[in-house]
């Protein structure tokens, strides 16, 4: 009976008690301070153990608080890297006093917590407030906006891909377009045309004739004449934001998913399209020679520029500087509404350029000599006949009048030695 009975002791389960609960593992760090403060050491000793002890512990305290308290006590909002409101957020914290390098911040009367979340391309933020009215940060995000957008008035905001994402890679500020130096006649013809297709009333037009609502221009010429310029421009005329790709190092499921993301109303700008490996069709060598050179495919940018995911009331300017490089399905009418051909420098434009230079503004004297308005425009013609036509970008031109600025007639006494030199 004892072999039944005594052999095997009943053991009751251990109590657990509420210090435990609250923080697992107190009891055996009590226990083993209760040991080492019962053992023969001196007090020194003891109490260099037991300072030891209590650090180690309220660092556990501290951390296993701040989760309780993280986890159900606080509001957070997460920001991605590509959100246009991490732009806010960030524009934003560089203003605040005292927060570079901190991780946390007084802002409306509430502690916020700042964290960022560093991956392999891109950081994303985490904003935390205590307590659980999400109103703080909803407060905090709209100060944000309000900021950002008063900061980015009469600026063109230039986005461009980045790991298949588009990101806001700088502002720009607003270029009149009038600076920008073409032919008139050309310049005002593609003005037209945008402005009636930008009409309020136009994207009905276009809807109850069952016509995509999208406009598409090429701009043509060689490198210098302006046609990124322009298309920055006419960006900043009408307020809308600019979204730029080089379709030399994306494929083709990657162009389709950044023109799904398109907002509905934006200028996107192909660069040098003559570049990227989508050029004629003449051959099958000529197929397999520019897959070689790029991931995105004729096939594919025709298809994103036909295709359903494209966004209505978007406009597609491609810059090139060989047009005859490209294939003419590329070019057609519905891809390529208007080709805009961007000359190199002739007399009118190599007047205009002249006077933007050295033309006399109010409260500004960028010139060590004195001349008025009438000397400048005799000035401008003398350096005009001296310049030859279609030999010269108008950035060589501007180039030569800049490093001039300060002497009109030192840029008409050196055009002529300059063009002689450049031609050598």
């Amino acid at each position: 009976m004892n072999a039944i009975t005594g052999g095997g002791s009943n053991h009751s389960p251990p109590q657990m008690s509420l210090m435990d609960v609250l923080f697992p593992g107190f009891s055996m760090i009590s226990a083993s301070a209760n040991q080492l403060l019962a053992g023969n050491v001196d007090s020194y000793t003891r109490l260099l153990c037991t300072f030891g002890m209590f650090v180690l512990f309220a660092r556990y305290a501290v951390r296993y608080v701040w989760e309780i308290v993280r986890s159900y006590f606080t509001s957070t909002i997460y920001v991605s890297y590509y959100d246009e409101a991490y732009d806010m957020l960030v524009d934003w914290i560089a203003d605040q006093p005292f927060v570079h390098n901190a991780h946390s911040l007084i802002a409306r009367g509430h502690l916020l917590v700042l964290h960022c979340d560093v991956k392999e391309h891109r950081e994303d933020l985490r904003i935390s407030s205590i307590g659980l009215n999400a109103n703080v940060l909803k407060s905090l995000i709209e100060e944000c906006r309000e900021k950002y957008i008063k900061d980015t008035q009469r600026k063109v905001s230039v986005f461009e891909h980045r790991e298949g994402e588009w990101k806001k890679a700088r502002l720009r500020p607003v270029r009149p377009i009038s600076t920008v130096i073409m032919d008139n006649e050309v310049k005002d013809d593609i003005l037209k045309d945008v402005d009636e297709f930008l009409d309020q009333d136009m994207q009905g037009w276009y809807a109850e004739r069952g016509i995509p609502y999208k406009r598409g221009y090429l701009l043509f010429g060689p490198p210098g004449t302006g046609k990124s310029s322009f298309s920055l421009s006419l960006a900043g005329k009408h307020e809308l934001d600019i979204y730029t790709l080089q379709l030399s190092n994306i494929s083709d499921s990657t162009l389709m998913k950044l023109f799904a993301d398109l907002p509905p109303r934006c200028i996107v700008l192909l660069e040098d399209v003559d570049t990227a490996g989508v050029g004629r069709r003449d051959s099958v060598d000529a197929d397999q020679e520019n897959e070689s050179k790029s991931a995105v495919t004729l096939s594919g940018l025709l298809n994103v520029l036909d295709g359903v995911s494209s966004q209505e009331g978007r406009i597609l300017i491609m810059t090139t500087n060989h047009i005859e490089h490209l294939d003419e399905a590329l070019i057609r009418p519905g891809r390529s509404d208007k080709k805009v051909h961007f000359k190199l420098a002739d007399q009118n434009i190599s007047t205009q350029l002249f006077h933007t230079v050295f033309k006399q503004l109010p409260n500004q004297k960028q010139c060590n000599e004195e001349y008025d308005d009438e000397t400048v425009q005799g000035l401008a013609r003398d350096f005009a006949s001296k310049m030859p036509e279609q030999v010269f970008s108008p950035a060589e031109v501007l180039s030569f009048l800049l490093e001039r600025k300060k002497s009109p007639y030192d840029a008409v006494s050196g055009v002529e030695s300059w063009v002689a030199k450049s031609k050598c």
